[in-house]
């Protein structure tokens, strides 16, 4: 499983097929390299909304890749109440 957290919002990795651990180090240098400072979407990125950021992810790792990814906002509250 892989959570992308873009400024504390968390987006949870679906794929259409199983990710090796190598795909998964790919997605994930992918990811870190948009805050790379020589990175040309560098100053873009901080103007984009998180969806549009992860989005943009999806993007990338399908040319990148070659794999289809999409990142679910996770919108989880729990509350637990004891009785």
């Amino acid at each position: 499983m892989i959570i992308l957290t873009i400024n504390g919002e968390q987006f949870l990795l679906e794929s259409d097929r199983e990710l090796t651990v190598d795909d998964k180090n790919y997605i994930e240098s992918i990811c870190e390299y948009f805050y790379d400072e020589d990175n040309e979407w560098y100053d873009d990125i901080y103007d984009m909304s998180n969806y549009k950021i992860a989005d943009l992810f999806q993007k990338v790792v399908k040319k990148e890749v070659g794999i289809n990814v999409t990142f679910k906002c996770i919108d989880l509250e729990v509350e637990i109440n004891e009785d």
